[in-house]
């Protein structure tokens, strides 16, 4: 297994600075990482692999942490991640990681999706889009979309659901995010049904230094810290209601979210969102004139 990360020292906003482009970073070239990511992939043999994402990387705001699994011998099943590649890539080193997956012969599928770390941490959760959807621990799955009905969700037995359920996407009213009290370091992902509740997750989170319980309301340090480290779970819901929408045929499912990360309560979660809708205005600008019908 590759691992070219050492592990950052928090809290997150102390890190402002981007890496040296001489080389002086420390990291290894992009060259090195492909080679070793190609030997491991070879070493472990044609499967599933996933190509994942992190969340903020504080180090450098030009890089983004890239992880590789491999998740079985075959599409949804058999699923046992193994950590094939783990490094620090610029956006153009990760599509072309993408595209020399893609070209391997042992990779007979490539889905892609993103985990919880914020900067180096040990990655609890992840997610993946395509060709079908899924949340995972790097042990096990937690929910997926089944392969043989795109239609029905199938959960996993868990701490916060013991029993396996199959869940119609059509009988989904609502997916929601639920953040326990301030400092907010608890999060639970759940959806509700008609007369019924489902937690699929709970997400414990040990990096919310900026927390002081003398201040009645939050500092803009806590808020942007919270921001940060609730990002993956916020996408997730996100990402989950696109899914059960197009699927479950049902245009109607909401989304909830606690206040904290509502952009007319939190001045960096509207800062965020108003970089998110520059970045796609930029790509919609830049894909006119290029549609084939």
């Amino acid at each position: 297994m590759l691992k070219v990360l050492s592990r950052p020292q928090f809290p997150l906003f102390t890190s402002v600075l981007t890496r040296s482009l001489s080389g002086d970073s420390g990291l290894p070239k992009f060259r090195d990482v492909s080679d070793s990511l190609l030997d491991n992939i070879k070493s472990h043999g044609s499967g599933h692999y996933v190509q994942l994402t992190g969340q903020y990387y504080d180090l450098d705001p030009t890089l983004t942490r890239n992880i590789v699994l491999k998740v079985g011998n075959d599409l949804g099943k058999n699923f046992k991640p193994i950590t094939i590649m783990d490094a620090a890539l610029s956006m153009q080193e990760s599509k072309t990681l993408t595209d020399i997956l893609v070209d391997s012969h042992e990779c007979r599928f490539l889905s892609t999706g993103e985990v919880d770390s914020v900067g180096l941490n040990d990655w609890s959760y992840g997610y993946m889009l395509n060709p079908y959807f899924a949340i995972f621990t790097p042990d096990s799955l937690i929910l997926h979309q089944s392969t043989e009905n795109r239609s029905l969700l199938q959960l996993h037995p868990r701490k916060e659901c013991s029993m396996a359920h199959k869940v119609w996407m059509k009988d989904v009213r609502t997916v929601f995010v639920d953040f326990k009290d301030r400092p907010w370091s608890t999060q639970t992902l759940g959806f509700r049904l008609v007369g019924d509740q489902m937690d699929i997750l709970t997400h414990e989170n040990d990096f919310l230094s900026n927390y002081d319980p003398d201040l009645s309301e939050p500092s803009r340090e806590e808020l942007g810290e919270v921001m940060l480290n609730t990002e993956w779970i916020i996408k997730t819901a996100a990402q989950l209601v696109h899914v059960l929408r197009v699927n479950g045929n049902n245009r109607k499912i909401s989304l909830l979210i606690p206040k904290v990360v509502q952009a007319d309560q939190n001045p960096w979660v509207e800062l965020r969102n108003s970089i998110w809708s520059d970045q796609v205005s930029v790509k919609l600008e830049k894909s006119k004139g290029s549609y084939i019908p």
